[in-house]
């Protein structure tokens, strides 16, 4: 999967663009991934100033979906 980020004038990044083709493996693998209720988004900014913060401890989207894809087969 190639991401693509979108940045402010800042230079923060506001958005990712991924392939249809990966998202729609993703829908397919985690069905309710758009059904984002209010507190996990705002967990999910907190994460984000945290990773804008501290980009050294990012890791590449790859290892993060073999992850989510070892936690589906427990």
């Amino acid at each position: 999967m190639v991401a693509q980020y979108t940045f402010d004038s800042n230079g923060d990044p506001i958005g990712v663009f991924i392939p249809i083709k990966d998202w729609n493996q993703i829908t397919e693998k985690h069905p309710d991934i758009e059904d984002v209720p209010e507190w996990e988004r705002t967990l999910i900014d907190q994460r984000l100033d945290f990773i804008k913060a501290h980009p050294e401890q990012l890791i590449p989207i790859e290892d993060f979906i073999a992850e989510l894809d070892r936690d589906d087969e427990v």
